[in-house]
């Protein structure tokens, strides 16, 4: 089968979604599968290169030129709705690639469905969040309480207190307006059972079949690797991976750092946000923009990985990770995270909000190394639940069960 995998970014550039393209596009093509990637191109790159035998085509979009549009201009999210300089790239890699499926992963799905219009294939889009239906990707309204209400009345005034007036009111307008387009998409593919649930419960997707596949990890132990400089070379240290911001969590650790003395420092690697703090407590370092292998040894050397998310994730790769490399996890109650980390068996589960509680778990675990180790162990045969195979198969299904549908609709 022919694939074409597009998404908002690929490696090099850092992230889960970004880590989970790559992957799939690796076991796609070891079992046989011709496999291309578009993704969205960065003023320093432009050009269509190859990663491990997979040709990338990374696509120049209009809303680049536009000054101010872009916060990380290294990091162009794409708007919700088609971008004419998108389509355009990727009706050109269509016409040369000719695919039997196109499965899209992230905001460029607009893009993607207004390119599918008149053509035969097949159109899959993994929802790796809520952005279909939420301009703030989370499904959560005014942060406070899941959202049960899609009026745009409602949607504008909740993405208006996120991103401010003129930004959030355009974003909740666009994602409105994009919506007719996802009647292109053959099928949904959910990464966890709240965000199914969340985007039919919404409206966006209550025609397209969906399936619930989760996030995946190829399951090897990492090498051994040496202690990385991103963290303390002699001290004890909690690791935490992830988007630097309060919807990942990172004010409820600093303030458990303000509050404990804790027997062990706290590492925060991730990405930049507009709301990323700029000040640390004592005991805490942050670094951005860390190549995943460094990443990866950061979490082999750590006492135990957190990770206290304020929305609800739907299945946060970075957990599997940790767990993959023996490490017992603390993390929020909420989202799709249960559904990964078992509570008492796997690591330890926290009221989102309860920084107390974060506080506790933490104590106790960095108290204890025996439980740390039995907790880890577990995780680690857990994470087997996670392996690439049976993911990959089921995605494979979907495929198949598309394609059919749209070759019998054809007739």
């Amino acid at each position: 089968m022919r694939v074409l995998l597009v998404s908002d970014f690929y490696p090099p550039a850092i992230g889960g979604l970004e880590r989970h393209v790559a992957r799939l596009a690796r076991a796609l093509s070891a079992r046989g599968h011709d496999v291309a990637v578009a993704t969205v191109g960065t003023p320093s790159n432009y050009l269509t290169s190859t990663a491990d035998g997979i040709v990338v085509h990374r696509l120049q979009q209009w809303a680049a030129v536009l000054s101010g549009v872009h916060v990380d201009p290294e990091r162009p999210f794409p708007a919700p709705i088609p971008d004419p300089g998108l389509v355009r790239g990727l009706r050109d890699v269509m016409d040369r690639f000719e695919p039997d499926v196109v499965h899209a992963h992230g905001w460029i799905l607009s893009s993607v469905a207004a390119s599918c219009i008149g053509r035969s294939c097949a159109l899959v889009a993994t929802l790796h969040d809520a952005g279909t239906t939420c301009a703030k990707r989370t499904s959560f309204y005014l942060e406070q309480t899941p959202c049960s209400d899609s009026s745009l009345r409602r949607c504008l005034g909740c993405s208006a207190d996120h991103y401010g007036l003129l930004k959030g009111v355009g974003l909740a307008s666009l994602l409105r307006g994009a919506r007719p387009l996802l009647r292109r998409v053959d099928a949904f593919v959910a990464v966890a059972e709240p965000i199914a649930e969340a985007v039919k419960r919404l409206g966006a997707a209550r025609s397209v079949p969906m399936f619930v596949t989760p996030n995946f990890v190829d399951g090897a132990v990492p090498p051994d690797g040496p202690r990385p400089s991103c963290v303390p070379a002699h001290r004890p240290y909690v690791l935490f991976v992830g988007t630097l911001s309060r919807f990942k969590g990172v004010d409820v650790l600093l303030e458990v750092w303000r509050r404990h003395r804790l027997d062990a420092e706290l590492v925060l690697l991730g990405a930049r946000a507009v709301d990323t703090p700029s000040t640390l407590p004592s005991g805490v370092s942050m670094h951005v923009d860390v190549e995943h292998a460094t990443v990866m040894h950061a979490h082999a050397h750590c006492e135990l990985f957190v990770l206290p998310s304020q929305f609800p994730e739907p299945s946060p790769t970075v957990l599997l990770e940790a767990m993959t490399c023996g490490k017992a996890v603390v993390a929020s109650r909420i989202g799709g995270i249960p559904d990964i980390v078992v509570d008492g068996v796997t690591g330890r589960l926290v009221e989102y909000d309860d920084v107390n509680g974060f506080a506790r778990s933490i104590q106790q675990l960095l108290a204890d190394p025996d439980l740390r180790r039995g907790l880890g162990a577990a995780g680690r045969q857990r994470a087997w639940c996670f392996e690439t195979g049976p993911v990959v198969s089921r995605i494979e299904s979907v495929y198949a069960d598309s394609v059919a549908r749209r070759a019998n609709a054809r007739k």
